[in-house]
C-alpha cells in the first residue's frame, strides 16, 4: 500500500485505467475530450499571472537594485529568462 503514494506508481494506474476506459467504453472519449480541453484551458489561464506575480516577487526579494548593481540585474533577467522558459516547455509538454 506505501507504492501507491508515490507518484510515479499513481501516474502508471492513472494510463492504464486511461487505457482500459477507452477500450471498453469508446463512447467516454467525447467526454473525456471536453475535460482534458478544460484542463488545459485552465491551465494556460494561470500561466500569465504565475510569471507576473514570480517577476513582482522576485523583484521585490531583491531589494533595492542600486547596491545589488550589476549582479541584482543579472540575476534579475535570469531569473525572469528562466522562469518564461520552463513555463513554455511545461505548456509544451502538457
Amino acid at each position: 500500500m506505501k507504492y501507491l503514494k508515490v507518484l510515479y506508481v499513481q501516474v502508471i494506474i492513472g494510463i492504464m485505467a486511461g487505457v482500459l476506459v477507452g477500450f471498453f467504453f469508446p463512447g467516454f472519449a467525447s467526454t473525456a475530450q471536453l475535460i482534458s480541453e478544460t484542463f488545459i484551458n485552465m491551465i494556460r489561464m494561470v500561466i500569465a499571472p504565475i510569471i507576473f506575480f514570480t517577476i513582482v516577487s522576485g523583484i521585490a526579494g531583491a531589494g533595492e537594485l542600486k547596491k545589488a548593481g550589476r549582479i541584482g540585474g543579472k540575476a534579475i533577467l535570469y531569473f525572469e529568462i528562466v522562469t518564461t522558459m520552463a513555463l513554455v516547455i511545461g505548456l509544451i509538454v502538457a
